[in-house]
């Protein structure tokens, strides 16, 4: 090989090498979601009289999140409902949702989505406790 095609070759493998680190920068994660109900376990617990809830969610790269929510089972993507979107992302991402009197036993499925990628996280929540 001469020089110049050892000179492609090495400037090859390092664009490839940092095209991988800038995906990586911009790949969307959801590093946290929250509730301000109470949590057990895994079940964040909706307690007797209360009919609203505030989601937070702290994500990376991200320039939409959708909450949906979906009954417990298998094969429920169908089944979901979709009960927020937050666009603003410089403050965090959160909805309030006003629920009223529903009782529940369901996922909160969360996404976030970001310009080449999405990152999904799901929390379960239930007002079925002892």
């Amino acid at each position: 090989m001469t020089i110049i095609s050892n000179w492609f070759v090495v400037l090859s493998l390092l664009t490839g090498l940092f095209g991988q680190q800038g995906e990586e920068l911009r790949r969307t994660v959801i590093t946290s979601v929250s509730t301000d109900l109470p949590k057990e376990g895994n079940w964040w617990q909706v307690p007797k009289g209360v009919k609203q809830m505030t989601i937070k969610v702290e994500a990376k790269n991200a320039e939409t999140v959708l909450f949906w929510v979906i009954p417990t089972g298998t094969q429920m993507w169908k089944e979901r409902e979709l009960i927020g979107y937050d666009k603003d992302g410089s403050d965090g991402c959160s909805i309030t949702w006003k629920f009223g009197d529903r009782k529940f036993h369901d996922h909160i499925h969360v996404q976030a989505l970001g310009d080449e990628t999405i990152s999904n996280e799901i929390i379960n929540v239930t007002s079925d406790y002892p």
